[in-house]
């Protein structure tokens, strides 16, 4: 879906110079459909990182962040790293895909109560991979695992981040396989900022 956004973007921004050259009077300025636009300045040529790296090294320092957060339990650490409103998305076993938007207070009243039940014995493990857009904008996916009461459970993820203020925080949160749980009941990896299915 963004990769088809992306490209009818760049068509219009290609093919709306040679259009407004047709134009019998220039258009008006503010921005209106008949403007020229110039393709130099946007896009994602023009948002390059400057210091990969760098950034990934953030990132990295970031999630370590997260792993000591959910060690302490500190539940109000984890809200402050959220750039509400963030969007969670998730599958049912039918392979019905579903996201919502959740803003602070619902985010809360959501997560609170399974981030208090967990259990003490929890142990996880990560492997993200990371892919750097912009100094601002970067995409995940983790492989973890999940060792609890004996049985170890393994699964993937993936997000979203931004950095706001100097800050990356948590925008975008996806773990499959969640679409059958009732709004009640508990779930997620962890990873993606305590992740729990959207409701349907």
């Amino acid at each position: 879906m963004v990769r088809r956004i992306a490209v009818c973007l760049v068509s219009l921004l290609l093919t709306t110079p040679v259009w407004a050259q047709e134009q019998q009077s220039p258009p008006e300025s503010g921005g209106g459909s008949g403007m020229a636009t110039d393709m130099s300045k946007m896009g994602p040529w023009t948002r390059k990182p400057t210091n990969e790296a760098k950034t990934r090294k953030e990132i990295e320092a970031f999630f370590k962040e997260e792993e000591a957060l959910m060690k302490r339990r500190d539940f109000e650490g984890g809200l402050a790293r959220m750039d509400f409103p963030v969007v969670m998305a998730t599958d049912d076993s039918k392979g019905v895909p579903m996201a919502e938007t959740y803003d602070r207070q619902r985010y809360t009243e959501m997560m609170r109560p399974m981030f208090e039940q967990m259990p003490a014995d929890m142990q996880m493990t990560h492997k993200p991979t990371i892919t750097v857009l912009s100094d601002s904008l970067a995409t995940f996916t983790d492989d973890f695992t999940i060792t609890t009461g004996g049985k170890k459970y393994s699964g993937r993820n993936g997000g979203l981040l931004v950095k706001r203020d100097g800050q990356w925080k948590w925008k975008t949160m996806y773990e499959a396989g969640w679409g059958d749980m009732p709004a009640s009941g508990v779930g997620g990896s962890g990873t993606a900022g305590e992740s729990e299915p959207p409701k349907k």
